[in-house]
């Protein structure tokens, strides 16, 4: 009973650890990019990937954590080229959106890159066949989470027509947001049996593509040039807001990686992540001086609120490499409808009559 409570006890710390780093990376991030208005993307990226880039390194000779790319192959480099140009197009978009639009706009209409990545795997209705050996299997958890999708998206609409300090940029910004950051959480997925990299192993490439990008970039664009006269370049709060701003994004990357194979699992994770979400929209609201309207804040609750169902309740991952494990239901020729995953269970004549979307 004690080891079972101090159990609880340390993963409880260790989710409160997780929303303090969440609340204080983004806070900084948007005091930097929106109250001191350094919007300069390729350069502010750049040197928050360098600073992963060097916390890593710093862990990897002080052995915090293993050393990294030892047994890679090259293959396996060329395969998360990809993955690499999703995160530089997430991060970019990300900064650029939240230097303009305020932070509960910004963590509600994340919630829609979930609902992509929900309806993407509700498509795939059937296993996957990769090599001729089943790899994963797909299905929808419950016909709530399709009414929670539903209501995000809704919500996302009437937030941006409702928006009384309504930014075309930003929402432009952030829609490309979301479309990188489900491609990358996609392409993630669907590559991993592909892949034989750790999900730090796949962070340390994409800090180094990143550094590799964006430093030539910042004087291609000309953000290198327009930062060297940054009015406040010289101020110490500038300073300490970009090194927190690195520090704070690589241990909360970590975190999140912790948490997500070690600590909780995916699913739990999303759902300490929309609580954060909330927790740092709620006190966003009296630091930043952004204007609400009644209905503007009741609509952004309700995406936050759906899209932490959404999240909660995502597609599962199974694998199948133990050909034990594939059940006469998830076979080749045992396909069904998703929505119909509560009442299609042992009955195999009715499998039989109904076998899927392309039946209709």
């Amino acid at each position: 009973m004690i080891a079972v409570l101090g159990e609880d006890k340390r993963r409880a710390s260790t989710i409160g650890i997780y929303a303090l780093l969440f609340v204080l990376t983004n806070f900084v991030n948007k005091y930097v990019l929106s109250v001191l208005e350094f919007k300069y993307p390729t350069v502010f990226q750049g040197w928050q990937t360098l600073v992963g880039f060097v916390v890593l390194r710093v862990l990897v000779i002080t052995k915090h954590v293993p050393a990294m790319l030892t047994d890679t192959n090259r293959s396996d480099w060329v395969r998360w080229i990809p993955g690499m140009m999703l995160f530089a197009g997430s991060v970019y978009s990300g900064s650029k959106a939240l230097a303009n639009l305020p932070m509960p706009v910004f963590f509600a209409l994340q919630n829609l890159s979930s609902v992509i990545i929900c309806g993407v795997q509700m498509v795939v209705t059937q296993t996957l066949i990769v090599y001729d050996r089943p790899l994963m299997y797909f299905e929808l958890t419950s016909f709530f989470t399709y009414c929670m999708m539903m209501l995000t998206v809704i919500s996302s609409v009437i937030i941006i027509h409702s928006d009384p300090q309504f930014n075309q940029q930003g929402y432009i910004w952030v829609g490309l947001h979301i479309i990188f950051t489900a491609g990358l959480q996609l392409y993630t997925k669907f590559s991993t049996e592909k892949l034989k990299t750790s999900s730090l192993e796949k962070l340390y490439c994409n800090y180094v593509y990143c550094i590799i990008l964006f430093a030539p970039s910042s004087y291609l664009i000309g953000d290198a040039l327009e930062a060297a006269s940054f009015p406040y370049l010289y101020f110490s709060k500038f300073w300490f807001g970009c090194i927190l701003s690195g520090v704070f994004g690589v241990l909360l990357s970590l975190h999140s990686i912790n948490l997500q194979e070690k600590e909780l699992g995916p699913t739990n994770f999303a759902k300490v992540q929309g609580c954060s979400k909330i927790l740092a929209a709620f006190l966003s609201y009296f630091v930043y001086s952004d204007f609400y309207t009644a209905n503007f804040a009741m609509w952004i609750l309700i995406n936050l609120v759906a899209g932490l169902s959404v999240e909660d309740s995502q597609l599962n991952t199974e694998d199948f490499a133990d050909s034990s494990k594939f059940s006469k239901s998830h076979s080749p020729n045992g396909r069904h409808n998703v929505l119909y995953e509560d009442y299609i269970k042992e009955d195999d004549s009715y499998v039989n009559d109904f076998t899927g979307p392309e039946d209709l």
